[in-house]
C-alpha cells in the first residue's frame, strides 16, 4: 500500500492545476503548478476561497452542476473561460472527479485543470483567416475602383499572409509526419508492384504453354493472373494516393471520380463493411481537384467506418442543391451546386460534437487511432473548391456528410447543348 507522501508527489509533479474541493465547495489544497498557471504568489491565496467564486458568473451554473455530480460519484469534463488572479484571461479543459473517503464514499472532489489557450487560438486561427481573405478581398477591390496606390493593396495581402503563418507553423510539425508515412506507404506499394510483376511474368510463361495445361489447370490459372493484375491496380492506386498533391482545379465529374476509387476503398475499409454506390444516370459536373476528392471520400469513409464498429453499411449517393439568396452566407454563397453524400448507420453525434466537427486536433477517437484533422482538412479543402459541407446527424441514428460543390455551368450547357444535337 503506497503511502501519502507518494501521492502527493504524483500530484506536484502534474503539470496541470490541481485542486482538491470540500463538500462545502472550498478549495482545500493546490498543487505547485496550479499555483504557477493561476499565477498565484503562494497557495494561501487561494485554500478556502470558494471554488466556484473565482469563475465568472457565465460559468457558475454548469460548475455546480459539475461539482454535485462529483459529489455522487460521477466524473465531468467541460471548456470555459477563468481568468488568473491577476486578470489575465485564460481557457481550461477541466476534469472533475469524486476522491473517496475509506469506505469509498465521495467526501471532496479533484479539479485537474489544463490551460488549453493556445490550442484554442489556432482554432480562432482559421476562422479569422477565413474572415480575413473575405475582408481584405473587399478593401482590395474598393482600393481598385479608388485608384489606392498598388504599395497599399500590397501590404494587405501580407497581412493574410501574416495570419496564415500563424496556423501554418502550429501544423507544420504534423503535416511533416503525415508526409513520412505517406513516403513510407509508397515505398510498400511500389515493392508490392515490383513482386506482383515477377507473378504475373512467372503465370504468363506457364500460360504460354496452355497445351500442355488440363482445363481446370489453364482455368485456375487464369484466375489466379486475373487476381494478381487486380492487385497491381491496387498497388498503384495506393501510391497515387498517398503521393503529395497541391490543389489543382479541373473539370470532373463527382460520380465518375468516385467510381474509380470504389474499389481501392472498399478493400481499404475491411470486410465487415460493405460500401454501396448509388447508380443514377445523371452527371454531377464541377470544378475541383481531383485528388482532393479522392482523399475526402476516403476519409469520409473511414470514419464512417468507425462510427459503425467496422460492421455494417456505407452509402454513397449524389444529387443537386440549392441556396438562393436568403440563405447565403460568407461560408455559402448563394447558387447551384453538385452533391457527394456519405451515410452510414453508425453511433451519430451529439450536440457537442456536432459543434466541434470541424475543429483541428478534436477527435472522439482513442489515443492513436486518429489525429484530429481528417474532417478540418475536408473543410479546407470545400472552401478552396468554392463549397462546403453539411453534416446531418442523430445520436444512435447515424450520420450524413454532405460534400457540396459549384456546379460547373460551362459543363452542364455544353452537355445539354449535345443532347439536343443528338435528338
Amino acid at each position: 500500500m503506497k503511502n501519502l507522501d507518494h501521492y502527493r508527489y504524483i500530484v506536484e509533479s502534474s503539470p496541470d492545476c490541481v485542486q482538491e474541493v470540500d463538500v462545502g465547495g472550498r478549495i482545500t489544497s493546490i498543487n505547485q503548478s496550479g499555483c504557477v498557471l493561476l499565477q498565484l504568489d503562494s497557495p494561501d491565496e487561494i485554500i478556502g476561497r470558494v471554488w466556484i467564486a473565482l469563475w465568472p458568473k457565465s460559468s457558475h451554473h454548469r460548475l455546480e452542476l459539475a461539482l454535485k455530480a462529483a459529489f455522487v460519484g460521477q466524473p465531468s469534463q467541460f471548456t470555459a473561460m477563468c481568468p488568473t488572479l491577476k486578470g489575465e484571461e485564460r481557457w481550461w479543459f477541466v476534469a472533475i472527479s469524486p476522491a473517496l473517503d475509506a469506505e469509498g464514499r465521495p467526501d471532496s472532489a479533484l479539479v485537474v485543470s489544463r490551460d488549453v489557450t493556445e490550442r484554442l487560438r489556432v482554432d480562432e486561427a482559421l476562422e479569422t483567416i477565413n474572415q480575413s481573405l473575405q475582408a481584405k478581398l473587399t478593401v482590395v477591390n474598393a482600393a481598385r475602383e479608388q485608384g489606392i496606390q498598388r504599395e497599399s493593396m500590397l501590404q494587405q495581402r501580407l497581412d493574410i499572409a501574416a495570419a496564415a503563418q500563424a496556423l501554418a507553423e502550429q501544423l507544420s510539425h504534423q503535416a511533416q509526419k503525415n508526409e513520412a508515412i505517406g513516403q513510407l506507404v509508397a515505398g510498400i506499394a511500389h515493392d508490392f508492384n515490383n513482386m506482383l510483376q515477377t507473378i504475373i511474368g512467372g503465370l504468363s510463361a506457364v500460360l504460354d504453354q496452355s497445351d500442355r495445361l488440363a482445363h481446370d489447370q489453364r482455368r485456375f490459372l487464369g484466375y489466379s493472373m486475373e487476381g494478381a493484375r487486380h492487385a497491381v491496380i491496387l498497388a498503384k492506386r495506393l501510391m497515387a494516393f498517398v503521393r503529395v498533391h497541391r490543389f489543382q482545379s479541373e473539370a470532373v465529374e463527382l460520380q465518375a471520380v468516385v467510381t474509380d476509387i470504389i474499389d481501392f476503398a472498399s478493400h481499404s475499409l475491411g470486410s465487415g463493411i460493405h460500401l454501396k454506390l448509388e447508380d443514377t444516370c445523371e452527371r454531377f459536373p464541377t470544378l475541383a481537384d481531383r485528388h482532393g476528392i479522392e482523399q475526402a471520400v476516403m476519409n469520409l469513409c473511414i470514419n464512417a467506418r468507425d462510427a459503425c464498429g467496422g460492421q455494417g453499411d456505407i452509402v454513397i449517393s449524389f444529387g443537386h442543391l440549392g441556396v438562393d439568396e436568403d440563405g447565403a452566407s460568407s461560408l455559402r454563397e448563394a447558387g447551384v451546386y453538385v452533391t457527394l453524400s456519405v451515410a452510414d448507420r453508425g453511433t451519430g453525434m451529439d450536440a457537442e460534437t456536432r459543434e466541434r466537427l470541424f475543429e483541428p486536433y478534436f477527435t472522439t477517437k482513442t489515443a492513436g487511432q486518429g489525429t484530429g484533422l481528417g474532417l478540418a482538412q475536408i473543410y479546407g479543402f470545400m472552401r478552396q473548391s468554392g463549397g462546403f459541407v453539411d453534416v446531418h446527424t442523430e445520436l444512435g441514428a447515424g450520420t450524413t456528410m454532405t460534400l457540396a460543390f459549384p456546379l460547373n455551368v460551362e459543363r452542364e450547357l455544353q452537355r445539354t447543348a449535345d443532347a439536343c444535337l443528338a435528338s
